[in-house]
């Protein structure tokens, strides 16, 4: 039998301002998050161009609430690189 799986959730962070996430999302790792949460910031990095230059990040919390990682939205990375030349 594999691992159990749990749910994790998936907040907005922007400044001092938390949009929630009211559903989350269930994965048997936890690390499989870390990988969804540089995704989702990736996606608003070259999506949501009032993010870019704010202080934005996913945060990833356990169903305890825990914070588990942070993805920045504004990091620079190398898949970041000429998002403007989309």
């Amino acid at each position: 039998m594999g691992a159990r799986s749990r749910r994790f959730f998936f907040d907005l962070l922007v400044g001092n301002v938390v949009k929630i996430d009211p559903g989350g999302m269930v994965f048997e790792h936890a690390k499989a998050t870390f990988v969804v949460a540089d995704e989702m910031a990736r996606h608003l990095f070259v999506w949501r161009d009032d993010l870019r230059d704010r202080d934005a990040w996913i945060r990833v919390r356990d169903a305890g609430g825990r914070e588990i990682y942070r993805a920045a939205v504004w990091a620079e990375s190398a898949e970041k690189a000429g998002w403007d030349q989309a």
